[in-house]
C-alpha cells in the first residue's frame, strides 16, 4: 500500500467531527433554549439521505435491521439542564470513537427514553416552510408518535427553527473551512472568465460549464448541482438574445457576460458571481458608461454594507436598505416576485418599479435590488434555511440576524449605458461574506473589477 504523509479523507472527516462537536457546545444549547425546547429528535432512515446528514452523523452510521419495515435512527438531543446537551443516538451507531455522543441504544428503546426524561416540547424534523427541517416521512411520523404515545404525542412541534439557529450559529472551525471554500471558488470562477479556457470565437458558454466541473473532479470534489450552470450573455454588440442564451454560443468581441457558481465542499455551500467582457479589436478598455455602472454597482455595495447589522430581523433590515439606497441617489427595487420563478427578471422588475412609483425623470439614475440569502451547507434548497434580506422571500423576514452569519452578499445594479444606444445592464454583484458584530466582512477579495478577455 502507498505511503501517504497526509490521508485527506481522514483529514476532512476529522475536521468535519471537529466542527460537529463544536456546534453540539457551543451552538445547539442556544438553538434549543432560544426556541423553549427540551428535546429535539432528528429522525433519519438508511437509504433515505437527510440533509442533516453530515451536521449531525458525519462519524455515525444509522442501522437498519429492518429497512423494508422502515426502521429509522433517532438523533435525540436533551435539555437537562446543564452546560452540556444530552446527545444519544437510537437506532445508530459511531464509527470512530463516540462521534460527540453520550448515549446509544436500539430504536426500541424511544419510548423509555423520551418517558424518563419527560419533556415538555418534542422538536422533530417536519417543516412547511424549510426544506431542510422537513426529512420526516408520513411512515416515520407515524412509528414515531406510536413509539412515544399519545401523552407525548401531543408535545411534538416543527424543529424548523431550531435546525435554523443551529445550522446558522456557524463555529469557528466552519468559518475556517467556509474561507476556503470561498477563496477556492472565486480563483476558479476567475479562471473560468479567462483567455486560459475561453478562446474568443470558438469557446461556447457549454464548454466553460464542463471545464470548471472538470477542474471539481481533479480536486477531488464533486460538483454539488446537477443543472449545468453557464456564463449568461448580458450584452452583445453582435449578437442577439435568441443567439446568445444557447448553449453552443461561442462568445464574440463586444461581449457583456457574468458567471454564477458555486460549489460544496465541507458541507458549506459557496456561491459567487463574476462578470468579464470581451474587447472589440483595437480597444484596451471598457466603455466609459459600462464603467460607470460598474463603479455605481460597487457604490451600491458599501451602501449595502453598511445597512447590515446583528440583531434587527430581516424585514427590519430590508427597509433600511431601501431607504439608504434611496438617500444615496439609487432607484431602490424592491422585488416580490422571485425572477427564477415569477415570469422573469423584466417581469418583475417592471412590476417592482410600478409598484414604486418610478418617472422617467430618474432615467438617468441605478437602480438596485438585492438578494443576501443564506449560502446554506449543501446547495440550492438552503437557500431559505435561516435569515434572508430580499423582498421575495418573505417567509424568513422575521428572522433575526445574528452573529456569524453566512450568506450571499448579493445585489443587482442596473443602469444605461450611452455607448450602448441607453441599453440598461444589469449587474449581478455577489460574494459569500459573514456579519458579525463589527458589520459584514468577506472571506476573500472580493470583486472589484469586471474581467477583461483578448
Amino acid at each position: 500500500m502507498p505511503h501517504r504523509e497526509v490521508n485527506e479523507f481522514r483529514s476532512r472527516w476529522e475536521r468535519l467531527e471537529l466542527i460537529r462537536r463544536e456546534k453540539f457546545d457551543f451552538s445547539l444549547p442556544r438553538a434549543m433554549r432560544d426556541n423553549n425546547v427540551d428535546m429535539w429528535i432528528h429522525v433519519m432512515k438508511l437509504g433515505n439521505p437527510d440533509a442533516l446528514a453530515k451536521d449531525l452523523g458525519a462519524g455515525a452510521d444509522v442501522l437498519a435491521p429492518r429497512p423494508s419495515g422502515g426502521s429509522s435512527g433517532y438523533f435525540i438531543f436533551t435539555d437537562r439542564g446543564d452546560d452540556r446537551i444530552e446527545r444519544a443516538i437510537l437506532g445508530g451507531e459511531a464509527l470512530r470513537g463516540d462521534g460527540g455522543y453520550d448515549l446509544f441504544g436500539n430504536e426500541e428503546d424511544l419510548g423509555e427514553f423520551v418517558k424518563q426524561r419527560d419533556p415538555k416540547t418534542i422538536a422533530v424534523n417536519m417543516s412547511g416552510r424549510i426544506a431542510v427541517g422537513d426529512g420526516l416521512s408520513h411512515t416515520g411520523y407515524l412509528r414515531l408518535i406510536e413509539a412515544v404515545g399519545t401523552k407525548y404525542a401531543a408535545r411534538v412541534v416543527s424543529a424548523e427553527q431550531v435546525i435554523t439557529d443551529f445550522r446558522d450559529r456557524r463555529v469557528i472551525s466552519e468559518i475556517v473551512e467556509y474561507g476556503k471554500l470561498g477563496e477556492v471558488t472565486r480563483r476558479l470562477i476567475e479562471r473560468a472568465l479567462s483567455n486560459e479556457v475561453i478562446t474568443v470565437g470558438k469557446t461556447t458558454r457549454e464548454q466553460v460549464a464542463w471545464w470548471i466541473k472538470d477542474e471539481l473532479l481533479d480536486l477531488g470534489i464533486e460538483p454539488i448541482f446537477t443543472k449545468l450552470f453557464m456564463p449568461a450573455v448580458l450584452y452583445s454588440a453582435k449578437a442577439s438574445p435568441e443567439e446568445y442564451d444557447l448553449p453552443d454560443y461561442a462568445f464574440r468581441r463586444g461581449d457583456l457576460f457574468q458567471f454564477d457558481f458555486g460549489f460544496e465542499f465541507m458541507n458549506l455551500g459557496s456561491d459567487i458571481k463574476r462578470t468579464a467582457y470581451v474587447l472589440p479589436e483595437g480597444e484596451i478598455a471598457i466603455p466609459a458608461g459600462l464603467q460607470h455602472a460598474w463603479s455605481e454597482g460597487l457604490r451600491a455595495r458599501q451602501v449595502l454594507r453598511d445597512s447590515i447589522k446583528v440583531g434587527l430581523t430581516t424585514g427590519e433590515t430590508l427597509k433600511i436598505i431601501g431607504k439608504n439606497f434611496e438617500e444615496a441617489g439609487f432607484v431602490f427595487v424592491n422585488l416580490v416576485g422571485d425572477p427564477g420563478f415569477s415570469g422573469g427578471w423584466a417581469k418583475v422588475w417592471a412590476e417592482a418599479l410600478e409598484a414604486r412609483g418610478y418617472s422617467e425623470s430618474e432615467a438617468g439614475k441605478t437602480q438596485v435590488s438585492t438578494d443576501c440569502h443564506c449560502v446554506g451547507n449543501t446547495g440550492d434548497s438552503e437557500i431559505e434555511a435561516g435569515p434572508c434580506i430580499s423582498g421575495f422571500r418573505p417567509s424568513v423576514h422575521d428572522l433575526v440576524l445574528k452573529s456569524n452569519h453566512i450568506f450571499a452578499f448579493e445585489l443587482f445594479a442596473n443602469t444605461a449605458v450611452p455607448e450602448w444606444d441607453g441599453f440598461r445592464v444589469r449587474l449581478g454583484i455577489e460574494d459569500n461574506a459573514i456579519l458579525t458584530e463589527d458589520g459584514v466582512q468577506f472571506f476573500y477579495p472580493p470583486n472589484e473589477r469586471i474581467l477583461l478577455l483578448h
